[in-house]
């Protein structure tokens, strides 16, 4: 499954990228930061989402050092139905999950390009998915890091595990050889968003791994 993720500093652009993907998608990642954990920070006045009106749903990406704080910040925002996080993060790795869970939402552990996979193992049976950063994250269009294609296959080679899925770099040029990886879900940015015609670049996406 492709899914595309929205990373914006405004409100304003997410519901021009919102009101895009949702003609074509069923749901979008939308990528958090505080300017911490990477360097940018996403937009504020997440309360008027609800106001667009919009039927995608959404999967939230705290790129945060407190995931427990920005998750209580969107726990009125419709449509939210998965949160991942970090699992480089500062907040209880169980208690995170924990809230997750009590908040109706699937929860999903994210792993830096360097952390390895050990660090998730613990959390296979609390977690419905585990995303593996193929970019240092922070921002669309950082260079794709295929030396991660190791730790997925790995770890695709489980017999019971969560969801795989990838985030960072994934493009036409190089999908194929990822989803060779045992990828599930490949969360696509720039080369979605950015793209003259997001039909048309989608359809070229999903013409390399059938």
């Amino acid at each position: 499954m492709i899914a595309p993720a929205i990373l914006v500093n405004n409100l304003e652009d997410f519901s021009k990228q919102a009101k895009k993907m949702e003609k074509i998608f069923d749901y979008a990642q939308i990528d958090i930061m505080d300017g911490i954990f990477v360097p940018n920070i996403s937009f504020a006045g997440i309360e008027k989402i609800n106001d667009l009106k919009l039927k995608l749903k959404f999967e939230l990406h705290l790129l945060v050092e407190h995931p427990l704080a920005e998750m209580e910040k969107w726990k009125n925002i419709k449509n939210v139905f998965r949160v991942i996080f970090p699992i480089e993060c500062k907040d209880d790795i169980a208690e995170t999950i924990k809230f997750c869970r009590d908040s109706g939402w699937q929860a999903g552990i994210a792993l830096n390009p360097e952390t390895p996979l050990t660090a998730a193992e613990p959390y296979y049976k609390l977690i419905d998915m585990v995303l593996f950063m193929t970019v240092h994250p922070g921002q669309q269009g950082a260079p794709f890091l295929p030396e991660v294609g190791q730790k997925i296959k790995e770890f695709t080679r489980l017999e019971k595990r969560p969801i795989c899925a990838v985030d960072g770099g994934i493009r036409a040029e190089n999908i194929a050889m990822v989803k060779s990886w045992g990828v599930e879900i490949f969360n696509i940015g720039s080369a979605l968003v950015m793209a003259d015609d997001l039909d048309q670049a989608y359809q070229n996406l999903q013409k390399q791994i059938k």
